[in-house]
């Protein structure tokens, strides 16, 4: 997946840019970006994107439209919106905010990763700051087992280095 930034404009349209690119307005006819929000949403989100599928009636590029409205809506030039499978949701300016029955389902929606008991126990320790090695000594197992446990952790949440699994399981519930 590429680097991507979304914002929505004063006028309500869906903007993104890719790195080193203009901005363009997004369209249903961005069929390579809406079939990658998408898949992300579908396979990270579920519960999101069921309550998407719902009310839009399976209409990809509405259900991409609203996800990215209520969660990407600010330009923000730090950090990218999408980078490579990471998701960096920002604190969009809603007046919903609060009120809104699909808080926590479609904005901020919580993530699923099947982890196993003993991979959650080890993500769990990794979210709080351990080392593999300080890990392996607080659960009485070998520093590598602990090591190939993470590898399987960083492989579920889609990422490619171990830093972005905190990245990805603050959002999460597994």
């Amino acid at each position: 997946m590429e680097t991507l930034e979304f914002f929505t404009t004063p006028d309500g349209f869906v903007q993104f840019k890719k790195p080193g690119e203009d901005a363009r307005r997004l369209t249903k006819f961005n069929a390579d970006i809406i079939d990658k929000v998408d898949g992300i949403v579908k396979t990270r989100f579920p519960e999101s994107y069921a309550t998407l599928a719902k009310l839009y009636r399976n209409n990809k590029f509405k259900m991409v439209d609203r996800f990215i409205r209520c969660n990407f809506g600010e330009h923000d030039t730090l950090t990218q919106d999408i980078d490579n499978q990471i998701v960096n949701f920002e604190e969009v300016k809603c007046p919903l905010r609060g009120l809104c029955e699909f808080q926590g389902v479609i904005c901020k929606p919580k993530s699923m990763v099947n982890l196993s008991k003993c991979e959650r126990q080890i993500a769990d320790l990794y979210l709080e700051g351990l080392t593999f090695t300080q890990i392996a000594e607080r659960l009485n197992k070998n520093a590598q087992t602990v090591k190939v446990q993470l590898m399987h952790i960083k492989r579920k949440c889609g990422v490619k280095h171990c830093r972005d699994i905190i990245r990805v399981l603050r959002l999460k519930t597994y």
